[in-house]
């Protein structure tokens, strides 16, 4: 039986009247359960889910950059870029930094959580990781500052080094679901007057292979030791790589706009 957008059964009426969203729309709430989506209601569902898609990409494109402008120029404690996104802690803008990584952790935890595929165990894994990244923060660039509790408590250098490995466990993790995001849009069907499946494979192939490049260039240049910035840039480029591609992935206009 065929579905249209509205969810009623082609063939039939429906006597409701579709009414566009109002403000009274947004402020009556839900007083009835209303049977397991279908059709046109379970399109609603996949926007959600869509849109969610496209806010994380989006947030990992502006993080890195709001953390620095808020920090440099908002607040002008730092002119400077310091030597990592983790060392943005102990800035001016530290609950940006920990709020965009908690909402993207609990989002990476629980999209999939109903799955049970490889790709539902690599997005826990790396939502996990990047709430520990959060909330055990890397070492002080000075000790002027205090210890965090968990610091007094555990050890400064233990912390910093759960936070390390909690950062190469998120960012690797994102970069080989950006390697199955190829490798599912490859799989797609052709569809008139848009770009290809194969366009779409290496888009994130790309995007993957930016995150593999920049753990490369972070571990050559913290062997090396030069430039001090190298951390930083390295974790920007990861975070505009795995951005690019969860945007993209979750910007099905025609979906969108159904």
């Amino acid at each position: 039986m065929n579905v249209p957008d509205d969810g009623v059964p082609a063939g039939t009426t429906d006597p409701k009247i579709t009414i566009p969203l109002t403000m009274i729309d947004l402020l009556t709430p839900e007083l009835t359960v209303d049977r397991p989506p279908k059709g046109g209601d379970a399109a609603r569902y996949v926007r959600s889910y869509l849109i969610m898609r496209l806010f994380i990409g989006a947030l990992g494109v502006a993080l890195p950059l709001v953390l620095v402008l808020c920090d440099g120029v908002l607040f002008g404690l730092h002119p400077f870029p310091r030597d990592s996104l983790s060392a943005y802690y102990y800035s001016s803008a530290r609950e940006l930094f920990v709020g965009a990584l908690c909402a993207t952790g609990v989002f990476l935890i629980t999209y999939k959580v109903a799955d049970r595929t490889l790709d539902n165990t690599l997005s826990i894994v790396a939502g996990a990781a990047a709430l520990i990244v959060a909330l055990f923060p890397t070492g002080r660039a000075d000790h002027v500052q205090p210890l965090t509790p968990l610091q007094d408590r555990l050890g400064e250098t233990v912390v910093q080094t759960i936070h390390f490995g909690a950062a190469a466990l998120f960012i690797l993790s994102l970069g080989v679901i950006c390697y199955f995001f190829g490798i599912r849009e490859g799989a797609r069907a052709p569809r008139p007057g848009k770009r290809s499946p194969e366009f779409w494979r290496h888009y994130h192939w790309l995007c993957a292979g930016g995150i593999a490049a920049a753990v490369t260039w972070i571990a050559i240049t913290q062997i090396s030791g030069e430039p001090r910035t190298s951390l930083l840039f390295g974790e920007w480029a990861a975070a505009w790589a795995f951005g690019a591609s969860w945007f993209m992935k979750g910007l099905e206009l025609d979906f969108l706009r159904r």
